[in-house]
Order: C-alpha cells, then structure tokens, then sequence
C-alpha cells in the first residue's frame, strides 16, 4: 500500500507526466457522477424529502481505478460504502484525512447542531 501523493512522487521521478494522467481521471470521474447522479438524486429526496436546502446528508463515494503500463487510467468499481477500517498507521492516515477534508468540505458549524 501507498498514499495517492506517494504514488505520484514515484510516477514523476519516473518521468511521467502525472499532471496529464490526473486530467484523465478526473475526466471519466466526471462523467461517473453525471451517470449515478440521477441514482444519487432519488435516494437522497427518499431519505430527506423536507431538506429544501439539500443539506441535511452527504455520500462519501470510494473509486477503484487501475493504470496499465500506458498510464491509462480504468475505473473498477465505485464503492457507495467504502471501508473506513485502519488495519495499518497508513489507513489511519489517509482516513482521517479524508473524513478531516470532508467535514472541511461541508462547512460545518456549531450552530448546525441544533
């Protein structure tokens, strides 16, 4: 296992050109949204139908994606429900920052609680 930041050191002293491999991804992680948004869309509303601000709940999505040995990015999988488990000091990490950044992202205030 290695972080996402020490996957691209490795990639760029190796010469390749992580800048361009990232826009690919976030090309087809773009067009995974616009697919599963209708999906997402309709759970939401079943879940918070008198959320008029569309605040009330957020979904943390996980992407699998494979690189061949051109660097072609492939999406595997979207898990809806990514594990959260911290088997090693790495997964503590990394999870913790992605749950910090997500929190971040929601801007959440002590007056929300009530």
């Amino acid at each position: 296992k290695r972080s996402l930041s020490s996957a691209w050191d490795y990639l760029k002293e190796n010469g390749h050109d992580v800048d361009a491999l990232m826009k690919k991804i976030e090309k087809f992680i773009i067009k995974m949204f616009c697919s599963v948004q209708p999906i997402l869309a309709h759970n939401y509303a079943s879940c918070q139908p008198q959320s008029y601000k569309n605040d009330m709940c957020f979904e943390l999505l996980g992407l699998d994606v494979l690189l061949d040995h051109k660097l072609n990015p492939y999406l595997i999988e979207v898990n809806h429900t990514p594990s959260f488990n911290t088997d090693t000091p790495l997964d503590k990490a990394v999870k913790r920052a992605i749950i910090r950044d997500t929190l971040l992202i929601m801007d959440i205030k002590k007056s929300h609680k009530s």
